[in-house]
């Protein structure tokens, strides 16, 4: 049987991807990040840090990701 994939495993995967295309992070709160600038997005163990250049950076805790988001269509939940 295979293992699902982690919210982790899932964003290093679309942010690592060529070429690379813009996706959502949706929080277990409702809220929603657009990832668009890759080289802009640190990944740790249970945090993400995205730091893009038209704002300020933001901080997820992994454990509150409640599903990854390209346009259109859902990646994980």
């Amino acid at each position: 049987m295979p293992q699902e994939e982690s919210a982790r495993d899932v964003i290093i995967h679309l942010r690592e991807r060529d070429p690379f295309r813009p996706f959502d992070v949706v929080m277990s709160s409702g809220e929603k990040y657009r990832i668009d600038e890759p080289l802009a997005l640190a990944i740790a163990t249970s945090q993400l840090h995205y730091y893009p250049r038209s704002g300020m950076g933001i901080h997820l805790r992994l454990n509150q990701v409640a599903s990854v988001e390209e346009p259109g269509e859902s990646v994980t939940a």
